[in-house]
């Protein structure tokens, strides 16, 4: 029964791949199509923990363990419990405190470009099978590399659409007076073998205005979609 239903759930998921491969091959024949490829691959900040840029996870606990670690004569599962579960407490707490306001800004931002979208805070359990397995070879604290617990999309209709949506939340992340900071685009259109899926991830240091929260920075992700997919 197990195998059948398996065999049922491997074939819907290959169709579904096949028909999004069939999508981007006709996108691929668009006049604008080269505006999407000539958006790069680009990391200018990648963890939460980045001292000059964002400021997360810097207590002292977690830098002791740190310096255990780099001693060699650390406890390993104890480190292990920590980044799994302090780190993801502390930053899943910050998410929670600039959820809101990064959902607004964005939206302000973005909503006559697309179709925006909040997105629900990233669940702790995912966080910590994310932090496992994709993160596993990662400097500790390895949970520095969530970023996207805090995340929304934005959909657009036509090619023409999702780039200029894309040079809008750049320009507005490049300017002088936006409350967000450039930190990483990754545009997963350029790879034609890369099957199903695709869409663009920029990543964004949101820099909090709440008096209450004030200087409180975090990497956050929106997502830029085509109806298609």
């Amino acid at each position: 029964m197990y195998e059948e239903l398996l065999a049922i759930g491997n074939a819907v998921s290959q169709d579904i791949v096949s028909n999004m491969d069939a999508i981007y091959e006709h996108l691929q024949t668009h006049k604008q199509w080269h505006k999407v490829t000539a958006i790069h691959n680009e990391t200018l900040v990648s963890r939460q923990d980045d001292a000059d840029k964002v400021g997360l996870l810097q207590e002292s606990g977690l830098k002791s363990v740190n310096e255990v670690k780099a001693d060699g004569d650390g406890d390993q599962d104890m480190a292990s419990f920590i980044d799994t579960s302090m780190a993801i407490n502390m930053l899943t707490s910050t998410a929670s405190r600039i959820n809101d306001e990064f959902q607004r800004h964005i939206r302000l931002v973005m909503s006559s470009h697309g179709t925006f979208k909040a997105a629900p805070m990233k669940k702790v359990e995912r966080s910590i099978s994310k932090v496992e397995n994709d993160y596993k070879d990662e400097q500790f604290p390895r949970a520095a590399k969530l970023l996207d617990l805090v995340r929304c999309s934005v959909t657009f209709n036509t090619v023409e659409q999702l780039c200029s949506g894309y040079v809008a939340l750049i320009n507005h992340a490049k300017s002088k007076h936006g409350i967000i900071e450039l930190a990483r685009v990754k545009n997963g259109f350029l790879d034609p073998n890369d099957g199903g899926y695709r869409d663009i991830k920029v990543n964004v240091i949101f820099k909090s205005r709440n008096p209450e929260h004030r200087n409180v920075k975090m990497i956050c992700e929106v997502q830029l979609l085509l109806i298609n997919y």
